[in-house]
Order: structure tokens, then C-alpha cells, then sequence
């Protein structure tokens, strides 16, 4: 089966599969978000490469779960804190001359 065929065939499926009113309103938030995280997979890309560029670099990862772990952690607590506690513009301020 074609990518366009396959297209075709789901898109035959998905009125009479997507009756529920719960369900839609699942979808309707579930579904964006789902775009939005892949794409935000590949722009993660460019920060491991940013990454590399510092002169003192991470502690390697002890498994995937550590990793998860620090991702969260990194994502979700510490860069926020970083930024509006003022040491990113602080930093930012300090290393003028990098690129």
C-alpha cells in the first residue's frame, strides 16, 4: 500500500470511528500535541550540538532512566530557573565574544 493509499483508507475510517464526544475533545487537544513534540524532537537536535560547544561539558548519562530524569529535571525545572533567576542573561552578558 501507497503512503497515498493508506491516507485514503484511514481517512475512510476516521469519520465513523471518531463519534464520541469525549473522545473528540481527546483528540482535538491530544492530536496538536502530538505534532508539537515531534517536531520539538528535531529542534532538540541543535541543542545537543549547542551543547558541545561548552568548554565544560555534561556528565555522561549511567542509563535511560537517568537520562529521562535529568531531561525532565533540565527541561521543566532548571533551565526556567536559570533564565529567570538572571544567571542565563548574566552568562549571556559574560561570554559576549562567543558565538
Amino acid at each position: 500500500m501507497t503512503l497515498t493509499e493508506l491516507v485514503a483508507w484511514a481517512w475512510e475510517e476516521t469519520v465513523p470511528v471518531y463519534e464520541n464526544r469525549t473522545n473528540l475533545l481527546i483528540h482535538l487537544a491530544a492530536v496538536p500535541a502530538f505534532g508539537i513534540g515531534h517536531v520539538m524532537v528535531v529542534v532538540g537536535v541543535p541543542q545537543r550540538r549547542g551543547h558541545a560547544l561548552e568548554r565544560q561539558q555534561v556528565h555522561a548519562f549511567a542509563s535511560p532512566k537517568d537520562f529521562v530524569r535529568r531531561l525532565y529535571a533540565e527541561q521543566f525545572c532548571n533551565f526556567w530557573r536559570f533564565l529567570f533567576s538572571g544567571g542565563w542573561y548574566a552568562s549571556f552578558k559574560r561570554n559576549r565574544g562567543a558565538p
